[in-house]
């Protein structure tokens, strides 16, 4: 949870204001689950309780995402985000 609190940004998903930490994934797993994607694939950690789904837009200070997948974990809730084109 420190590193959820260190790294704390702002985002919009559904015309809602959130916050955030903004991770980039690492390891071969993830190699194999995005494949060439995964440069543009980040992990976000939110806090429990944030209701969001697969296919929900993201504007944060980087640009536009789109969330690819959500886990509800019993502290936070965890999404892989996409860097979308525009």
């Amino acid at each position: 949870m420190r590193l959820f609190q260190r790294y704390l940004m702002r985002l919009q998903a559904n015309g809602r204001l959130l916050y955030g930490c903004l991770r980039p994934l690492s390891g071969s797993l993830q190699q194999a689950l995005y494949g060439s994607f995964v440069q543009d694939v980040k992990r976000l950690l939110l806090p429990r309780g944030t209701l969001l789904k697969a296919g929900d837009k993201l504007e944060t200070e980087d640009g536009p995402y789109v969330c690819l997948s959500v886990r509800f974990l019993p502290g936070h809730v965890q999404a892989d985000i996409r860097r979308c084109l525009q």
